[in-house]
């Protein structure tokens, strides 16, 4: 699509990020990140990325080292591929900062995450590719919302050594949530509860996947959706924006 070739294109003439001058084992001393609503058919994707802001503010990430765009927003906060493309670009700041990217939106199988206000669809070539580009080496979450969401967590195109990656499902299995009645998809609602500071992202990961079973249970769900965690080897220690 001409949205994801022109992402591929900024990604291209961007200055690549040295990588950070970190030891395995140590935090960022800060984090940017961009959060994204893919779609406004629910309100649930737009409530989330407001959510995980201001859980990113409760553990000390200034806002003004966030990007938060959201499908029904004005054109300036709009998830249009200008803004999006800002949005990683706003990703290159310091090499001592880490990167967090979270994405919420309807997924397509095979594909990867709507981008409804810029009629396209963000694919994990896409984005292993931005990330590359404006992360660097420097440690990176990704936590990718929606249905089949787990073609981000495999493959050579998101996976690296310095980046941990959540997604809310495997990559043949839906998600669950989209619901006018509910304020967030399941998978974001016990992502949301689980995020504590301080603690490691597979703990994050332990209690979302226990949430997400429970609440899948209540509804009947015949084929669970089965959140999916990489961990890359240089990350293994990193924990959750710690004080």
């Amino acid at each position: 699509m001409k949205f994801l070739t022109a992402l591929m294109l900024v990604a291209a003439l961007a200055p690549v990020v040295p990588p950070a001058a970190l030891a395995d084992d140590s935090q960022p001393a800060g984090w940017r990140a961009l959060l994204i609503a893919g779609d406004d058919a629910e309100a649930a994707f737009d409530n989330a990325v407001a959510a995980m802001a201001d859980k990113l503010a409760s553990f000390g990430v200034p806002r003004d080292n966030m990007v938060v765009l959201r499908a029904d927003a004005p054109d300036g906060e709009a998830s249009s591929r200008a803004n999006i493309e800002a949005g990683f670009a706003s990703l290159a700041a310091k090499p001592n900062e880490g990167c967090f990217f979270y994405a919420t939106s309807h997924g397509l199988r095979g594909q990867g995450l709507v981008m409804k206000r810029a009629q396209a669809v963000l694919s994990p070539r896409a984005l292993g590719h931005l990330l590359d580009r404006f992360c660097g080496a420097r440690p990176t979450v990704v936590i990718a919302s929606g249905c089949f969401s787990g073609i981000f967590a495999e493959g050579p195109l998101v996976p690296a050594a310095n980046r941990t990656i959540l997604t809310a499902a495997r990559d043949d299995r839906p998600s669950f949530g989209c619901n006018a009645n509910l304020q967030y998809t399941v998978f974001d609602h016990c992502v949301l509860d689980s995020l504590e500071r301080g603690i490691a992202w597979k703990t994050v990961m332990d209690r979302t996947r226990t949430c997400v079973s429970g609440n899948e249970w209540d509804m009947r769900v015949n084929d669970p959706s089965e959140p999916q965690l990489f961990v890359g080897a240089d990350v293994a220690t990193l924990r959750v924006f710690p004080p």
